[in-house]
């Protein structure tokens, strides 16, 4: 009974200088000097019929007496992708950051506070309604609606009395409005006249300028479907 084959090394033959690939219990080798790949990818070579080594040659070689052909695969060959791996667990969310600082451009311009002003005054069954529309630094602007649905607008400033006060505009689509005064206190004083208009004022106290704004007013109806007064604008104190 023939002894099992051990392939104890590869001999390449066929090409000067081409290196000896040894093994230990397997099969290792290379083609140090090229052209021994074959069109399939594979490494030829010959087995004695006895075993011992095994001899490589060139592709088109065919083994003889007894010989018998092996072939090696040239490259290794990839396995199949493996399934993915299950994602693991997902970290602690981290505590909230601080809050930054307020943006200062967001309510200043020059140092200047903005006001925004808007006020829907709904037209009142008698009389007259009034609602105060803007009041800071000794200023204060009242918004007035009758009950034929006309605005106004008043202004009423310090109980000395010392304030000056100047508004410029259009009222009533038409007439101009110009007054001014310089003992603005805590009697009212008329900074639009009844129906509509738009209107600018400035506003300052015996220690320099405090306010300067824009109002506009408007008759009923105002703001779409809205039955009333419609008083909107804007105030800048500092």
């Amino acid at each position: 009974m023939r002894s099992p084959i051990r392939i104890r090394s590869l001999i390449v033959r066929g090409a000067a200088g081409a290196a000896v690939l040894a093994t230990a219990g397997g099969v290792a080798y290379a083609a140090s000097a090229g052209g021994f790949v074959d069109t399939t990818n594979h490494i030829n070579g010959c087995l004695p019929p006895n075993g011992g080594q095994v001899h490589v040659w060139r592709p088109g070689h065919r083994c003889s007496g007894g010989w018998q052909a092996l072939a090696f695969a040239a490259t290794s060959q990839a396995g199949p992708t493996g399934p993915q791996g299950a994602t693991g667990p997902q970290g602690a969310t981290g505590p909230q950051g601080a809050i930054g600082p307020a943006n200062p451009n967001a309510t200043t311009v020059d140092g200047m506070t903005t006001s925004k002003l808007r006020l829907e005054e709904s037209t009142p069954a008698t009389g007259t309604s009034a609602q105060t529309l803007y009041s800071a630094g000794g200023l204060t602007i009242v918004a007035s609606c009758d009950n034929s649905g006309q605005a106004s607008l008043d202004a009423t400033g310090p109980a000395s009395a010392d304030a000056e006060f100047s508004v410029n505009g259009v009222a009533n689509g038409a007439a101009n409005v110009g007054t001014q005064t310089a003992t603005l206190g805590p009697t009212a004083t008329l900074l639009g006249p009844v129906g509509s208009g738009e209107l600018t004022f400035d506003y300052a106290a015996s220690s320099g300028p405090v306010a300067t704004g824009t109002v506009s007013y408007q008759a009923a109806p105002s703001f779409g479907t809205s039955n009333g007064c419609g008083f909107f604008g804007t105030v800048l104190a500092g």
